[in-house]
């Protein structure tokens, strides 16, 4: 392989990574603004979900952007189909680390990311092999600028939406029992079991509560030292205890990818000396596209409810 031939093939790889850490800078930066400026913390949450909604563009455009900027770059050197893949592989890589290293981004979140990232990346090399033939180069130039005004307008048109995850489990205990572990409950000793925990995924360890009255504080403790700040708004006496976010904690995995607004704990008696445990959760997720951050979003979520309604169902049963 030739010198000039290796120096283009560099060229993409490098110019590709300019354009995705030019997006993930400027994110960085517009959410160190609350901080350098003072808001308070519900003005801070505000401000993050306006930020995203309004300005961060889908993971499906920055990455064929990438892809795009890549194959500019290596148009005119006659590479083969697999071998574009070949060094995308190597590029997209490049993305994931950087991200962690530099930015302090959650290995969690860059672990479900990155097949978006490498998918949509390929999907944006493979336009601009099409795109880019030699005797066209220059004028096809211009999709980058076209790519780029897309990728910022799609941020503006979309519309975050409010959803709920629903999860159940049948405790042989009657609701004053299990009741008793529903308002808090001790530590959770047994490990976590979901294999995104593993990875540094926080997982809930015990929750605190002011008292069974609506108003009370109360927290959720998850390991990494991680709390939730809680308001109970709803509550019903063995039957119903719904909780409000007052404050998430300012962690990688969460900042600008999810806003969790309430919590719910539903008691239904079977009239047979057992319960069912209804545990519901409603956030706003800012990742694009929905579809597939949606399909983590719920898996994980589901994973916490079952975590503590297991443990409920340990303590509602060990005196029978």
């Amino acid at each position: 392989m030739t010198g000039g031939r290796w120096l283009r093939i560099i060229l993409g790889l490098v110019a590709a990574n300019i354009v995705g850490v030019a997006f993930c800078f400027a994110f960085v930066l517009l959410f160190q603004f609350p901080d350098r400026v003072g808001l308070p913390s519900r003005a801070q949450q505000w401000f993050y979900g306006f930020a995203i909604m309004a300005i961060w563009p889908s993971l499906v455009l920055v990455p064929m952007a990438m892809g795009t900027a890549a194959a500019y770059f290596w148009r005119g050197i006659s590479l083969s189909l697999w071998e574009y893949l070949l060094w995308w592989i190597v590029t997209s890589l490049i993305s994931p680390f950087g991200a962690y290293f530099v930015f302090k981004e959650g290995a969690v979140c860059l672990l479900i990311g990155f097949p978006i990232l490498f998918v949509c990346g390929f999907a944006g090399v493979l336009l601009g092999r099409l795109l880019f033939k030699a005797k066209t180069a220059t004028i096809n130039l211009s999709v980058l600028p076209v790519l780029l005004i897309a990728t910022l307008a799609e941020g503006k048109m979309r519309q975050d939406q409010r959803h709920v995850v629903e999860d159940r489990i049948l405790i042989k205990a009657p609701a004053a029992e299990v009741w008793n572990y529903v308002v808090s409950f001790p530590s959770i000793d047994t490990a976590p079991n979901y294999w995104l925990n593993a990875v540094g995924l926080p997982s809930p360890l015990a929750t605190t509560c002011q008292g069974a009255f609506v108003g009370a504080a109360r927290e959720c403790v998850f390991s990494n030292g991680l709390v939730f700040k809680e308001r109970v708004s709803e509550i019903t006496p063995v039957r119903l205890l719904t909780f409000e976010i007052v404050e998430q904690p300012r962690d990688p995995e969460l900042l600008g990818h999810l806003t969790l607004h309430r919590g719910q704990f539903q008691l239904v008696d079977n009239h047979d000396g057992t319960t069912t445990l209804i545990g519901r959760s409603w956030y706003t997720l800012h990742m694009r596209p929905l579809w597939y951050f949606d399909w983590w979003t719920r898996d994980v979520t589901s994973h916490v409810h079952v975590r503590v309604m297991e443990h409920i169902k340990t303590l509602s049963e060990r005196k029978r």
